[in-house]
């Protein structure tokens, strides 16, 4: 899968790894990972705040912004695979992916002062943060997703269901899955698999749904607007 190889690429340029993709932690028991960057994963992550400063997180989207053969590979990868899924001539889809590292003993995204136990991590839904209700949510795993570092979710918005009785998305490496967390709420919890999972996830608009907003994103502080969060397909 070229995504998975890419990014296996940048870990050996980066760390001289050479390993497995969801075997990526045990670089923190090496010299290879600065004693700051090893320092942010002995606690969990902020919500909305420092989710996205694991050296994993952020090397990678260094290495996007300076070249654009990751970004080439997705828009490819958009318009071979994602495109045909809707009957539609043109969709809006999220500029930018996601990428997601959920390492052992930790977690992706970090916790909100309302979550119910120290068990369910973010829990959430993303219309609390302004996303458009047309978004359909599309979750790619480089590597297997499966139990405790995958992601909970309810199955149908507002549903009642008790958090603990969730499903979670279960993946093989390279397998899709999408669905509506912008309404259905959904959580980390703490990774025991001690396996990695690295996942891309990003959101797609069919065209004809597409609303012009003035609202920002929490996270990148973009308009949820063509050509700013969004392109066009």
């Amino acid at each position: 899968m070229e995504f998975s190889n890419k990014l296996k690429e940048i870990y050996k340029e980066l760390y001289s790894y050479d390993g497995e993709l969801d075997m990526l932690h045990i670089l923190l028991k090496t010299e290879k990972i600065s004693k700051k960057n090893k320092n942010y994963y002995k606690t969990l992550p902020i919500f909305g705040k420092t989710d996205r400063n694991s050296c994993f997180v952020k090397d990678f989207y260094n290495y996007y912004d300076k070249d654009d053969t990751i970004s080439n590979m997705y828009y490819s990868y958009i318009k071979k695979h994602i495109k045909p899924l809707f009957a539609e001539t043109k969709i809006i889809v999220q500029k930018t992916p996601n990428l997601r590292v959920h390492i052992p003993n930790n977690s992706n995204i970090g916790r909100r002062k309302s979550d119910p136990n120290n068990e369910i991590i973010g829990l959430h839904n993303d219309s609390e943060f302004g996303h458009p209700e047309e978004e359909i949510n599309l979750v790619l795993a480089l590597t297997d997703m499966f139990n405790t570092n995958s992601i909970y979710y309810e199955a149908k918005p507002n549903s009642n269901l008790h958090y603990n009785k969730y499903n979670n998305i279960k993946l093989k490496e390279n397998e899709l899955w999408y669905g509506n967390l912008n309404k259905c709420n959904h959580y980390n919890r703490i990774n025991k698999t001690n396996k990695t999972r690295i996942s891309i996830d990003f959101r797609v608009i069919p065209f004809r749904e597409f609303k012009t907003t003035n609202k920002l994103s929490a996270t990148s502080n973009k308009k949820f607007t063509i050509d700013d969060y969004y392109m066009l397909i």
